[in-house]
């Protein structure tokens, strides 16, 4: 049996180093390495490099044949499309963007969801690339229908950087204003399943554009991913549709709950990189 040992680094928030980081640290005992994947034995040359990688980023032990390596973008948009329509339990993508025209992967979600009362989504894209082309069709109004359709059961974030604010912020035209920073982690998670990669959820990607697939059939890592997803979308704002307007329209606002456990980053955004550090640090 072979044992791939998959280390697991921190996502990418960027541009901004402080907000994220990789600190020494251990998965709980939820993501423990099981003991049928044992550790090298000490005198193994191994052992001594494993030891030390331990300390870095977070280890999951699994199989050679729970990974599958997709080759290229039309099959990584059939096998999304085909995980999708099977989900049972849960969805989880984060994607910098949804293509505004992606109506065909939307209707995939809208289809499951309507054939499994149970099924739950979750959605985080970025604040700023997510809205670039509002009031115009945008992710942001493509995924408020989908939010109109299903109360309660789909919730899409948008991470805003704290780095873009005040004046910069109101007079930074659109498109540069992403260079201060955008949400770039790219998962693709699907009950205990999850799909990692570099490609983002639109035509060029699902066509022409190669990018890395890997699929990872183990409830450990995808649990995994979950947290780091979930942490994300804590400290993100929560889409929401306007009331004002028709479900047809994808008019939408974009609100920070009170719930949330980091302030504002319009607002306050020294204390939001305080807070989003604390949350995502043990992960």
């Amino acid at each position: 049996m072979t044992v791939c040992r998959f280390r697991f680094g921190a996502t990418r928030l960027r541009p901004s180093r402080r907000l994220v980081s990789r600190p020494p640290c251990r998965l709980n005992s939820m993501l423990a390495a099981s003991a049928a994947f044992p550790s090298p034995p000490a005198s193994s040359p191994l052992a001594a490099l494993t030891s030390q990688l331990d300390e870095i980023a977070p280890r999951i032990d699994i199989r050679a044949d729970q990974v599958e390596v997709l080759e290229g973008p039309k099959e990584f948009y059939e096998t999304l499309k085909q995980k999708i329509r099977k989900a049972k339990k849960r969805i989880y993508f984060s994607t910098l963007y949804i293509g505004k025209a992606e109506h065909e992967l939307i209707s995939a979600i809208h289809d499951a969801l309507a054939q499994v009362p149970e099924l739950k989504v979750s959605i985080l894209t970025d604040a700023l690339r997510g809205t670039r082309e509002d009031p115009s069709p945008s992710c942001a109004s493509l995924l408020a229908s989908l939010l109109t359709s299903f109360p309660g059961r789909v919730e899409v974030r948008m991470y805003h950087t704290p780095n873009l604010t005040g004046l910069r912020k109101r007079f930074m035209p659109k498109r540069v204003n992403e260079g201060w920073g955008l949400q770039h982690i790219k998962l693709y998670g699907i009950d205990d399943q999850v799909i990692l990669s570099g490609a983002n959820l639109s035509s060029d990607y699902f066509t022409d554009r190669q990018d890395r697939y890997h699929v990872f059939s183990s409830k450990r890592v995808t649990d995994y991913y979950s947290l780091i997803h979930g942490a994300v979308c804590s400290i993100s704002f929560l889409l929401q549709p306007s009331p004002s307007t028709s479900s047809q329209s994808g008019s939408h606002t974009l609100a920070w709950p009170s719930s949330n456990p980091a302030p504002n980053p319009l607002e306050e955004p020294k204390a939001y990189i305080q807070a989003a550090t604390s949350i995502l640090q043990p992960l």
